[in-house]
């Protein structure tokens, strides 16, 4: 009569501890890495929407300004360009304070905001915004 042991370990299927140990300090390293990264994609792209109203109102500034030019008066002064200018921008932008015609705070969503300048116009160049 044959008697089969078994050992204890053979054929038993699982995770050592030492594999989940070094699995969860891998996905906490990740963790630490990429979450950051994602805070500052996310501030970024708040930004990179503050700089596109930003290239909407300089776009705005020079059509302004070459319709001015181009009209039977032709160009005095920065004077004829600002009252002219539709500084709205769309829904999601607002100011919080201004517009101005030296510059103003620039609103994205309601959580990001910039100050802008704008410089003056003259008879070679429109005016121009930066944050």
């Amino acid at each position: 009569m044959r008697t089969h042991l078994k050992k204890s370990g053979i054929g038993q299927m699982g995770f050592t501890l030492i594999e989940v140990i070094s699995t969860m300090v891998i996905l906490s390293v990740l963790a630490a890495v990429l979450i950051p990264r994602y805070v500052e994609i996310e501030e970024n792209s708040r930004l990179r929407a503050i700089d596109l109203g930003v290239a909407e109102l300089n776009g705005r500034e020079t059509l302004t300004w070459a319709l001015v030019k181009l009209s039977d008066s032709g160009y005095a002064n920065d004077g004829q360009i600002w009252p002219r200018m539709d500084t709205n921008i769309g829904a999601d932008y607002d100011w919080t304070a201004g517009p101005l015609s030296s510059g103003g705070t620039l609103r994205f969503k309601l959580d990001t905001s910039a100050a802008l300048v704008r410089s003056v116009s003259n008879i070679e160049t429109p005016g121009k915004w930066r944050r």
